[in-house]
């Protein structure tokens, strides 16, 4: 698989480091939106963007040009970002509890958390990998090209061997299986 950044990765691994910059040049905006989907806050998703080229740089000697740079970057940047709302969870529930230490001792209150918490992200992402694995190979393809390797039409044309209609048709029907696997999950947003 070519890779478009694997020169300048590869004068980076090499001692380069400023050569970084062109690497977050390229994708800085594409991660931040990436990592926005998540935070559901612009400033949030702009310090794990930031976390996530972090992560990335100091992890590039692990980077194994078997996908592209940019999957591979992506991954790490959905990860930083579940254990950013984890995290951010956490904090929240230790803050409730210290306000209220105290108050209603001896009787239980329900959290009027959001349902879409850390916990629900985590099933959310079993579910999309259980879903994912269970499609036919030739729609599992079609995610992993466009949604997962980032590819355009016409570069998935030539891997899949298929005309643009098909697979557009394709990636229309896997992209709807997972949707309704996940409808309750978008349901309670």
């Amino acid at each position: 698989m070519h890779d478009d950044d694997k020169e300048i990765l590869e004068e980076i691994l090499d001692g380069n480091i400023s050569k970084y910059e062109v690497i977050i040049h390229k994708y800085q905006a594409r991660i931040i939106s990436l990592c926005f989907r998540y935070t559901k806050s612009y400033p949030d998703a702009e310090e794990v963007a930031q976390e996530s080229f972090l992560k990335a740089f100091n992890s590039l000697h692990k980077f194994r040009f078997e996908s592209k740079f940019y999957s591979w970057l992506h991954r790490i940047s959905i990860n930083c970002s579940l254990n950013y709302i984890n995290s951010k969870e956490k904090t929240k529930e230790k803050e409730t509890i210290s306000e209220n230490s105290g108050l209603n001792e001896g009787r239980r209150e329900i959290s009027s958390e959001t349902p879409y918490n850390a916990y629900n992200m985590q099933i959310m992402a079993e579910t999309i990998e259980s879903v994912y694995n269970s499609l036919p190979d030739d729609l599992k393809l079609m995610i992993k090209l466009r949604d997962i390797d980032d590819l355009s039409y016409d570069e998935m044309t030539k891997i899949a061997k298929l005309p643009i209609g098909t697979i557009k048709s394709k990636l229309h029907r896997a992209r709807e299986i997972l949707t309704k696997a996940l409808g309750k999950y978008i349901d309670d947003e």
